[in-house]
């Protein structure tokens, strides 16, 4: 009876994460760039062992962990050409005072001093540095090659990594390198669309529907608690009483 209780208690651990995921997701439905964040959960048996006649060792659902879905958002057309959006593989780098980072989102715009920057006012890199604009004609190619009034002034600096899949997230859309990931290197098949912004691959009526059921499954966690605690109750309480 106690094992039960355990069993449901411990079930209902990986909802509680996976709905602050579903949360997360919900939130950043309009966050240009935004990457979806998705949950492993553990094989606990394998097949051979359910066709065992003795005992197998009683084991509870464990998050295993959390991993970022990189599938490409949707572009909108927004008639800023200091927006870009990247179509097909890589990211995008900006010099923090962290060290570069790495985004989908390309929501960039000029500072004070010409420099093409994102919002929190880090320069975007270009392969040769950050890019001052002085002109008024700015024009990215789908290399990302930067002309400023018909003349080229640099190249967009848009890089992969061998196991993008390690990068570890941060706020604001960013991505920082780990160990794991390799070493940056230049992307290929892509192309950068000038005025446009990725959206977030967030699907907000799929969202909806894994948060319902993960409720309900989490709901059904409680009942059979509720249950088995009644249970154990009346056999600690009631059984073997003297009437």
């Amino acid at each position: 009876m106690i094992k039960g209780i355990y069993s449901s208690a411990s079930g209902m651990l990986p909802r509680i994460l996976k709905q602050e995921s579903f949360a997360n997701n919900m939130a950043n439905v309009n966050t240009p760039g935004f990457k979806k964040d998705g949950i492993f959960l553990q094989v606990l048996n394998d097949a051979s062992k359910e066709s065992l006649i003795t005992d197998v060792p009683w084991e509870t659902p464990m998050v295993d962990g959390i991993y970022t879905d990189f599938s490409q958002g949707d572009l909108e057309d927004t008639g800023n050409d200091k927006n870009l959006a990247l179509e097909g593989n890589g990211f995008f780098v900006v010099e923090t005072e962290a060290g570069p980072r790495y985004t989908r989102s390309g929501n960039f715009l000029l500072s004070p001093q010409g420099i093409l920057s994102d919002p929190n006012g880090n320069p975007v890199l270009t392969e040769s540095g950050p890019l001052t604009v002085s002109g008024d004609n700015f024009t990215v190619g789908m290399d990302g090659t930067v002309s400023v009034d018909g003349s080229t002034v640099g190249k967009i600096k848009v890089v992969d990594f061998e196991k993008p899949y390690a990068l570890n997230k941060e706020g604001d859309s960013y991505f920082a390198a780990a160990q794991a990931t390799g070493q940056e290197k230049p992307a290929d098949n892509f192309q950068v669309r000038q005025g446009y912004l990725e959206k977030s691959n967030v699907n907000v009526v799929d969202v909806m529907v894994d948060m319902l059921a993960s409720f309900r499954a989490f709901e059904a966690g409680q009942k059979a608690i509720s249950a088995q605690d009644e249970t154990l109750d009346k056999a600690v309480n009631d059984l073997g009483r003297i009437v």
